[in-house]
């Protein structure tokens, strides 16, 4: 009994010494719960409110300032930006500037002094069902309430569901999973990628290759390179065939769209790997990098419902442009000359992040 009590003690102090001195594992292993707790906590919200609403109106008169000041009244609608061009505010729509458009009727104050009916359109993004649904329901409810003396309300609301009128969840999560799925399949095969060469010993041979050292990163990333690429091609295949998302083919915007997002967490994961020193921290620091991006891009959550400071983390994020420019295409039938502006933040993370990893792989060859 004494030689076990010994053996335990002595193998258990052997490993907790292990585990202080991997600082990054350490930190890690606290960081992801503590994050995961915070993003929970503080920017996700099931029931979202003040989510961005377009005011289309003719005419600037009381009316009109009243009608948007009613909607926004109920807590879930932030009037954010005023136009009389329909067109400009299908397009804010279509690319997810705003949530909803409130279009007010030319005549409405003249119907409501008459003591007529006037009514009012609500059209609303039904890509996102969780975003959507209740807002416009908590709407109906409000204008279909009447007069205190119980007769008919003077204003109709009639709402109008584009691009998901059904309310189909898998509309909505499907496309966001090519996103997710490419970020954790690619991100953890680059971060490993530099790992397994140092653990095989192989590191230093490839370092006195006579070959410039940019080329060598790119031999190493142009493999997964193309699997991403395809990877991407048979996924939107299968959903196509599987779920049945109204794919027109791929576009010029949409395959610049995927190449540079392949591109972008292809680099990164190759900046991860030049920091772990071992495959489990690489794997930790994709993790910690994926449950972000899963969690602040939209892709499960309403994006417009999170807090401000969370927008914003979420628009550094590549995740968040490609998951808007893959919904904007299938679902609301982008044309290119609108995915083109989406695509700029994804081309810029993956420049940066090919600059860190080109400085950490010369940090680690001097």
């Amino acid at each position: 009994m004494k030689a076990f009590v010994d053996g335990l003690f002595a193998v258990a102090a052997k490993e907790t010494l292990h585990m202080l001195r991997d600082r990054l594992t350490l930190a890690l292993l606290l960081t992801v719960p503590l994050v995961q707790i915070l993003l929970f906590g503080y920017a996700i919200e099931l029931h979202p409110k003040n989510l961005p609403t377009a005011l289309l109106a003719h005419e600037d008169d009381e009316f009109v300032a009243r009608a948007g000041r009613e909607l926004e009244g109920l807590g879930y609608f932030r009037i954010v930006a005023r136009t009389s061009d329909a067109h400009k505010a299908d397009r804010w729509l279509a690319e997810s500037r705003v949530q909803f458009v409130l279009r007010v009727p030319r005549d409405l104050g003249l119907k409501v002094l008459s003591g007529g009916q006037a009514q009012l359109t609500l059209i609303a993004d039904a890509t996102d069902p969780v975003a959507s649904i209740v807002a416009t329901q908590a709407a109906s409810a409000h204008y279909g309430m009447g007069t205190a003396e119980g007769s008919a309300p003077l204003v109709k609301l009639h709402i109008e569901r584009r691009y998901n009128a059904e309310g189909a969840s898998r509309l909505f999560i499907v496309p966001g999973l090519l996103g997710v799925v490419l970020t954790l399949t690619l991100v953890l095969l680059a971060a490993l990628s530099f790992v397994r060469e140092r653990e095989r010993g192989t590191f230093e041979t490839l370092a006195t290759l006579p070959i410039p050292r940019s080329a060598l990163l790119l031999g190493k990333l142009a493999p997964y390179f193309v699997l991403g690429c395809l990877l991407f091609v048979g996924l939107l295949v299968a959903c196509t065939w599987l779920i049945g998302l109204p794919w027109r083919g791929v576009t010029p915007a949409l395959a610049t769209t995927a190449a540079g997002f392949v591109a972008a967490n292809l680099t990164l994961g190759i900046a991860l790997s030049l920091i772990a020193r071992n495959q489990m921290q690489a794997m930790q620091l994709g993790v910690f990098f994926y449950l972000p991006s899963m969690l602040l891009s939209g892709f499960m959550f309403p994006f417009h419902g999170m807090p401000a400071w969370a927008q914003n983390l979420g628009e550094l994020l590549p995740l968040t442009h490609f998951l808007r420019v893959v919904r904007g295409v299938l679902l609301k039938d982008l044309s290119d000359a609108a995915v083109w502006p989406l695509v700029w933040p994804i081309a810029a993370f993956a420049v940066v992040a090919a600059l860190i990893a080109f400085m950490l792989y010369r940090k680690r060859l001097l």
